[in-house]
């Protein structure tokens, strides 16, 4: 368990540092007292804290058991590699589809994937939580959101 959590934390460590750098490239606004680089920043320190520590408790630790395997015909792992390939077709469907039809596939995807079973609300919910969203960056924030296919109907 000890070589998986140094590994582990290493490959982490090395996001972090990489996200970290990378948002100091990002634009910079005058007279805003948080841009958009803050967020990013302070979830990759989060994670450069939480890999530094654990490799000082793998370092000290006295543990030697072995990691334990994952096993892809465990149902809760399933739904885990299942919840990356949503995410993954999401990033990749962002912009060509857009953030209107993308969204609240990907919001039923999950809800599907957490074992919902009234499809109704489940497709309200999708609907409507993505619209909100949409429109809270959208208006409230002035954050652009892509349309995909929907630019040419959508004249906002």
């Amino acid at each position: 368990m000890r070589k998986a959590n140094i590994i582990g934390a290493l490959i982490f460590l090395a996001i972090s540092i990489y996200v970290i750098a990378v948002t100091f490239t990002f634009k910079q606004f005058k007279n805003v007292a948080v841009g958009p680089e803050f967020f990013p920043r302070y979830l990759a320190s989060g994670l450069l804290i939480c890999s530094i520590v654990l490799i000082y408790q793998s370092l000290v630790s006295k543990d030697k058991s072995p990691a334990p395997t994952i096993s892809l015909r465990d149902k809760g792992m399933q739904r885990v590699l299942a919840g990356i390939i949503i995410i993954v077709l999401y990033l990749a469907l962002w912009k060509t589809l857009g953030f209107l039809i993308v969204t609240p596939l990907a919001l039923f995807a999950f809800m599907y994937l957490l074992q919902l079973k009234n499809y109704k609300i489940m497709t309200a919910i999708a609907i409507f939580s993505g619209t909100g969203i949409f429109l809270a960056f959208k208006i409230i924030l002035g954050i652009e959101m892509p349309l995909g296919i929907l630019s040419s109907i959508i004249n906002f």
